[in-house]
């Protein structure tokens, strides 16, 4: 008998409960062994999620006992089959307004690649330079466009936003950690220190790097408790001065409760843990020192996308949420998580973090991620089911098809995923209050909301498939044939109404603006970005500067920080800047900003988010680009890159009506010495503080 690991998701607490006991015990119901199986893990911190050692045989005859939501393999176990190589999931290709520079102004590249735009050595003048992202989102109109400037012109301007993401965790995840030892997330740069920054981290020993790797860095402030029993083993100093785990110790700490304290485990009972954390998972290979960067495996540069993505979100002198808590994961990268173990520790995380005293409840999560699945879907003979209307066969595809992912993803594109353990565990992250900020991704494909004509366009291999029986395989992992839905993770959070039929989903859905101009100076999608009414908000992405390690494919630009005591010349540390570009830029970009309105909002859930975005004007016609929408499956429209498919305009700004704080601070009262009270009585509406 040849056993495997199989996950189980269930349709209820109760029912995983009942199937447990089934499972592991032997009995005669058809569907269940009739044998004793091993529960491999149960997942404590999941209701309806286990593993279990399974037969095929046995997996697929429990798909049919209606208890059960799924059963798939456990992609986990088996990385070398299912773990997508980390480069192919890139989406690459307040009370009032504050000065974020008091008062100075601070060169603003939009175009950073072109080569004329700036000098080959940065010199003083380029002291806290900053990308566009950081003037266009903070007003409506594209200043560039509003004042009739050339795409590379570099403005040299203040820098005005609302919040800084203050009392918000907002988490990274990507192809690495980042190289956390770039200035740009140090905070010991004279000269270089925006309007009430505050810089360092939630960990004790005044460290001068602000960004912490969630796996290695968070057990200590999730439970200091078990690291401070015996700090001579369990904590050590990191190169910046920050008091860390060891690492071994942090690893065991998300496997294993007796790595746990007695206060943490009482405290959290159902905190649950996540198994095989790679050992290779350490701070030389996942996050880099200030004067060593992470490793180069083969042609793969660990961390040259992480980087620039932190850099956006939360950079001290690039990012909207520079005061942020800053944390970074490696989920998908070499030496990283896996993405499934991925979403369970964010979610251990943000379920299990201390209360802030500042406001007495825990700080909002916010999760940037820059990536997703994606295949190519061509050869043979398919068929195309286009609004409603009967299979047509094709060997050629039809421009609905032909366009997606031919501007910047090389002929791939996505479809929606099927209910398996991957996209329960984002539904399961979302769901616990995480605010789940992703690419929309680089296809130039379509996404459009239940209700659309276009939302059950699909492709099969039969001209019988219903849209549910279509199947398809990105990275190993079978999706459905939908051509204008979400993919993964964009359909993260995905709920059907079970009176209607309306299909909605809880992610933020960004799309990338262009650094060029469309004709008659009009500001436009980048032609790569997706598109359609299911995007929530474009955000500046193209050509934008951000800190890297290198970025070979659009250029190297040395950077100078006064104070910074990185290595130079050519050596390991050496800091440098480079134009990102992708919706892998926009999702930081939109994530830190995101952050800005968390921080005036703390009860604020992805709902207030979306309707945020929904809430904002539109971009007028006389200043973007809209473009038509296709109606046909020939439409010669479609090839239309830069248009927005019928999607609205919404290019994502700081509108001040959200930034009345909702959320407050605790209010105490103190009582001078000698003072005594009794017999005081208090009824209910009478407090002492404000919370």
């Amino acid at each position: 008998m040849s056993e495997k690991y199989y996950q189980l998701g269930t349709h209820s607490a109760e029912d995983f409960h009942t199937i447990h006991n089934d499972l592991c015990t032997a009995t005669s119901l058809s569907s269940i062994p009739d044998r004793e199986c091993v529960c491999h893990d149960d997942k404590a911190h999941s209701p309806t999620r286990g593993t279990f050692l399974l037969t095929d045989e046995e997996a697929e005859a429990l798909k049919n006992d209606s208890r059960v939501k799924f059963v798939n393999i456990d992609y986990v176990m088996y990385p070398e089959t299912y773990a997508p190589p980390p480069d192919e999931l890139h989406a690459t290709p307040v009370a009032k307004s504050f000065n974020r520079w008091n008062g100075s102004t601070v060169k603003l590249y939009r175009e950073h690649e072109t080569s004329n735009t700036l000098p080959g050595t940065p010199g003083s003048e380029d002291l806290n330079r900053g990308p566009w992202s950081l003037i266009r989102h903070a007003e409506k109109l594209d200043r560039w466009v509003d004042e009739g400037r050339t795409d590379n012109y570099v403005y040299q301007a203040q820098v005005t936003q609302y919040g800084d993401g203050s009392d918000v965790d907002v988490i990274v995840a990507d192809d690495g950690a980042g190289w956390i030892g770039h200035p740009e997330f140090q905070n010991n740069c004279s000269g270089a220190k925006p309007n009430g920054y505050t810089g360092g981290n939630v960990l004790p020993g005044n460290g001068t790097c602000d960004v912490l790797d969630l796996v290695l860095d968070a057990p200590y402030y999730l439970d200091p408790w078990y690291f401070d029993a015996d700090p001579g083993e369990r904590l050590t100093t990191r190169w910046d001065g920050t008091v860390v785990p060891v690492e071994s110790y942090a690893r065991s700490w998300w496997q294993d409760t007796t790595y746990r304290s007695n206060t943490f485990n009482y405290k959290h009972p159902t905190a649950g843990t996540v198994t095989t954390i790679t050992s290779n998972y350490t701070r030389t290979n996942c996050n880099g020192s200030n004067t060593a960067q992470t490793p180069t495996i083969s042609i793969y540069d660990i961390a040259e996308h992480s980087t620039p993505c932190c850099a956006l979100t939360f950079g001290r002198t690039q990012g909207w949420a520079y005061n942020a808590n800053k944390w970074a994961l490696n989920l998908y990268g070499y030496y990283g998580t896996d993405i499934e173990r991925g979403f369970d520790i964010q979610k251990i995380f943000h379920n299990t973090k201390p209360v802030n005293a500042k406001y007495g409840t825990q700080d909002p999560t916010v999760s940037s991620n820059s990536w997703g699945y994606r295949a190519t879907k061509a050869g043979g003979t398919n068929y195309y089911h286009f609004r409603g209307g009967a299979a047509v066969s094709y060997t050629s595809e039809p421009a609905f098809i032909s366009h997606m992912g031919l501007t910047g993803d090389a002929g791939r594109w996505k479809s929606e995923m099927k209910t398996n353990s991957i996209t329960t565990a984002l539904d399961e992250l979302i769901d616990s209050g995480v605010i789940f900020v992703c690419a929309a991704g680089n296809s130039n494909q379509k996404q459009v909301n239940w209700g659309h004509q276009d939302f059950d366009n699909y492709i099969s291999t039969s001209p019988t498939d219903t849209l549910e029986e279509s199947s398809y395989s990105e990275f190993g992992i079978e999706v459905t044939g939908t051509t204008n839905r979400r993919g993964f993770p964009q359909q993260g959070g995905k709920t059907v109404d079970g009176v209607t039929g309306e299909v909605t989903y809880k992610t933020i859905n960004i799309g990338a603006l262009d650094d060029e101009y469309a004709t008659g100076n009009l500001e436009r999608k980048v032609t790569y970005s997706d598109r359609g009414e299911g995007i929530d908000a474009y955000f500046a992405a193209d050509g934008i500067l951000a800190a890297n390690r290198s970025y070979t494919s659009e250029g190297r630009y040395p950077d100078t920080y006064p104070g910074f005591t990185a290595n130079s010349g050519s050596g390991a540390g050496v800091p440098e800047d480079c134009a990102f570009g992708g919706t892998s830029a926009a999702c930081p970009v939109g994530a830190g900003f995101i952050a800005t309105l968390i921080q005036y909002n703390r009860n604020w859930t992805y709902a207030e988010v979306k309707s945020y975005f929904q809430g904002l004007d539109e971009q007028d016609p006389s200043d973007f680009y809209h473009g038509s929408e296709s109606t046909s499956a020939t439409d010669s429209n479609w090839n239309d890159y830069n248009s927005l498919e019928g999607g609205p305009a919404k290019v994502g700004y700081q509108k001040q009506s959200a930034f009345t704080q909702t959320t407050f601070p605790k209010r105490s009262m103190s009582i001078g010495n000698g003072l005594n009270l009794s017999n005081i009585q208090l009824t209910r509406g009478q407090r002492f503080d404000r919370g």
